[in-house]
């Protein structure tokens, strides 16, 4: 047992280095959002909801480090707040498509045959659907809240999970380790959970970088429309889209919550490409 604990840690101490070397920058910015995200909101100087007009529209200062939005309220907290809501986006989207998903292509390319073609079929039709369609269909139907919107989204993302874990398993399926799991007695389902499974982390972690990056901004946007987060809790595009009627004059509000989204994706993309490569190096 303790063997297999080390050879474990060797191989995340590995990562790490090769994640640190190869994208210091995506790692560098991809920890700083979910630093924000987990411990941000308990720590933010000020609430993230109060209102103040005396102070609206305030410029940086000590007491406000990104100054002040419309209504007075701090826009270093509600950022803060922000980023938690955007972490949670990332988890419910990665957690719908990443477990719906792998399941369908999994048992689609593992057993082939007819179920491998029925499954295909439904990953094209939901592939075919319009995110921001399902989205309003579904919060039309329910309530505009995060969690509503995200899971439209992670049905979206149910696709691409299922192509990729589908294709692993196809490769996976004839290999040899796999004919000596037959031959032992070992059943179907359990060589899909024990041996094809594991072996499709990899790529399964890559695609959830990238699909996790755009969660981000479908809750940025679908916030923006109103879809999302309601006030007056914080979220990037509730905040941009208070913005944009003051980008004359206090461009920065718009300009803060832009570089904060455009820097999270910016970190999954670099993150997700040296995934990339050191998952195919370890092949």
């Amino acid at each position: 047992m303790s063997a297999v604990v080390q050879t474990r840690r060797r191989g995340n101490a590995g990562l790490l280095r090769f994640l640190i070397r190869r994208s210091p920058l995506g790692l560098a910015l991809v920890t700083l959002f979910f630093l924000s995200a987990v411990f941000g909101p308990h720590f933010a100087p000020h609430s993230m909801t109060d209102t103040n007009l005396a102070m609206a529209l305030q410029g940086p200062s000590a007491e406000h480090w990104l100054g002040t939005d419309p209504l007075g309220r701090d826009v270093f907290s509600r950022l803060l707040g922000a980023s938690r809501v955007a972490g949670q986006a990332f988890l419910i989207v990665v957690l719908i498509g990443g477990i719906a998903g792998t399941a369908l292509g999994l048992f689609a390319g593992g057993r082939g045959g007819l179920i491998d073609l029925v499954v295909s079929r439904v990953v094209e039709i939901l592939q075919g659907f319009p995110t921001i369609l399902v989205a309003i269909v579904i919060v039309a139907l329910l309530n505009p809240s995060l969690t509503n919107a995200m899971v439209a989204v992670g049905l979206a993302a149910i696709p691409d999970f299922a192509r990729v874990s589908r294709s692993v398993a196809i490769q996976l399926r004839d290999r040899e380790f796999i004919q000596a799991a037959r031959g032992l007695g070992a059943g179907e389902m359990r060589i899909l959970w024990s041996e094809v499974l594991p072996n499709m982390a990899g790529p399964l972690v890559v695609i959830a970088s990238f699909d996790g990056a755009q969660a981000v901004l479908w809750e940025a946007s679908l916030s923006f429309l109103g879809l999302g987060v309601q006030p007056p809790d914080p979220s990037f595009g509730s905040m941009l889209r208070e913005a944009q009627n003051y980008l004359a004059i206090q461009p920065s509000l718009a300009i803060i919550v832009g570089l904060a989204v455009s820097g999270f994706i910016l970190g999954m993309n670099l993150l997700g490409d040296a995934l990339g490569d050191y998952f195919e190096q370890a092949r």
